[in-house]
């Protein structure tokens, strides 16, 4: 990789009775896809605990301001999620999130919009582990030209973000692994690549607002990018898999702090960068 500077980069308990307070009126009626989004967010976000059970039909109907049928439909949309389960005459209970559908684009959201779960990205990073170093193998022997170039597009747009724009530097961190993931020319790892890359690009905003330094990093995506030019399979799953431990290491202090129900401290290159933008 050319030489560069050296570049800077609540949850209230919920009540396990009846959770009546927490689901206070809007004050206009909601569609059963917004009483989809409004419960299912308090429920992946933890202000709805595992365990709890929800108001009656009427008295969520009331409270919401919509039809009885359309907050059934909603129940029924997050029961399909694995969020909900109702039960004949014993009201509709929270389920643990072993129950959850994380594949679901909706509850993939909900979990990008709430403050960070350890246990979920720490499962996401395994599950990275499986499959990115073998894409990167396959991608290193089946990759065309201009799938190639498109890799290297995505990492030099990367790298010209930074320091001053880690949002831009994040989708184009997705991009390179999306690309990736295309290259391989495999429809079922293109199609799970899809299904999370909400939770991928939540995961890269993650580690890259905790990171110190971004040399090493940007180091390590060009020697993934510069095996697959190499046509060199090993090398490729190689590099990802050093890739993958460097977001690990960058993440501890993040999900150390989130089990101490402490704010994560603040990387000196987000605080430098914080400190420009003042």
């Amino acid at each position: 990789m050319p030489s560069r500077d050296r570049i800077a980069r609540t949850r209230p308990p919920a009540d396990q009775g009846r959770a009546t307070a927490l689901l206070a009126a809007p004050g206009r009626t909601m569609k059963s896809q917004s009483v989809v989004d409004t419960l299912g967010l308090k429920i992946v976000s933890g202000e709805l605990e595992s365990g709890a059970l929800l108001p009656t039909e009427v008295e969520l109907s009331l409270r919401m301001g919509l039809s009885r049928p359309s907050l059934r439909e909603g129940l029924r949309a997050l029961a399909q999620k694995g969020l909900v389960e109702a039960r004949t005459r014993r009201g509709t209970k929270v389920h643990d999130k072993a129950h959850w559908n994380v594949l679901d684009a909706d509850v993939l959201r909900w979990i990008a919009a709430s403050p960070p779960d350890p246990a979920f990205f720490m499962d996401l990073l395994d599950a990275r582990n499986i499959f990115e170093p073998a894409a990167a193998r396959l991608a290193a022997a089946r990759a065309t030209p201009e799938q190639i170039l498109a890799i290297e597009h995505a990492f030099r747009e990367m790298a010209k973000s930074l320091p001053d724009d880690v949002d831009s530097c994040c989708r184009h961190d997705l991009a390179f692994h999306e690309l990736i993931i295309a290259a391989t020319g495999n429809r079922l790892l293109i199609g799970f690549a899809g299904a999370i890359r909400t939770a991928l690009l939540a995961a890269f905003r993650l580690s890259s607002n905790a990171r110190e330094s971004y040399e090493n990093s940007l180091s390590e995506h060009w020697a993934v990018a510069a095996a697959i030019r190499r046509r060199s399979p090993d090398e490729a799953d190689q590099a990802m898999r050093i890739l993958l431990a460097g977001t690990a290491r960058d993440l501890s202090p993040v999900y150390a702090s989130q089990r101490r129900g402490k704010p994560p401290r603040r990387s000196a290159a987000l605080a430098r960068r914080r400190s420009n933008q003042g």
